[in-house]
């Protein structure tokens, strides 16, 4: 996790002087001094919210690599954009909008499959943007019915995993099998559902 943090504040363009930003600053305080060029309030901002984010974006897609580019992005975006934070909605609700965004558009180039099962799991986030409604609702109802002709074996642990956000573990207990047999499922569903879907 820290070392996506570097890799952001690498990212981002110079460095500048401290003003003596402290961990206990509010989160609005935080994004002003992100704003003003301070890299400490940006790495403050990073370790109070990366882990939450980067949980909620791994749930929204089965590629890990993918949620780690969101989540950088994410806050690469934040510090060039800090100055277009205006306090509606908090700190935390303005991260995650732009995770979303972010997520959503890493997605699109990626196979359909990529898109995630999460719109299937979560359904559409009624706060997203009309794209991003539109895109979601596509991908549900082709994914759902794709799901649907899947050997049962596999269904169940795609719907395991994904619908009941239960863990390869759990999945196993639950079912009696070694967690290799589940993670197999879950690929070979994975490869299938790809297929379906394309064009």
């Amino acid at each position: 996790m820290i070392g996506v943090a570097r890799a952001v504040l690498d990212a981002a363009t110079g460095a500048t002087p401290e003003r003596g930003i402290t961990a206990t600053a509010a989160d609005d305080q935080l994004v002003r001094a992100v704003a003003a060029g301070e890299r400490a309030a940006l790495e403050l901002l990073y370790r109070r919210h990366a882990p939450w984010l980067a949980a909620r974006l791994a749930a929204r897609t089965s590629s890990r690599d993918l949620a780690e580019e969101a989540l950088q992005d994410t806050f690469l975006a934040a510090w060039r954009g800090a100055r277009g934070y205006h306090g509606s909605g908090g700190v935390p609700a303005w991260l995650w909008g732009i995770a979303r965004r972010r997520l959503a558009s890493l997605a699109r180039r990626q196979p359909r499959v990529a898109l995630s099962l999460t719109l299937v799991a979560e359904g559409v986030d009624p706060a997203a943007g009309p794209e991003e409604a539109a895109l979601g609702q596509d991908a549900s109802a082709r994914i759902r019915a794709a799901i649907e002709h899947l050997p049962t074996d596999q269904r169940a642990a795609i719907t395991a995993v994904v619908y009941q956000g239960q863990s390869i573990r759990q999945a196993a207990q639950a079912t009696g099998v070694p967690e290799g047999t589940i993670k197999s499922r879950l690929h070979r569903a994975r490869l299938r559902i790809h297929q379906e879907l394309q064009p």
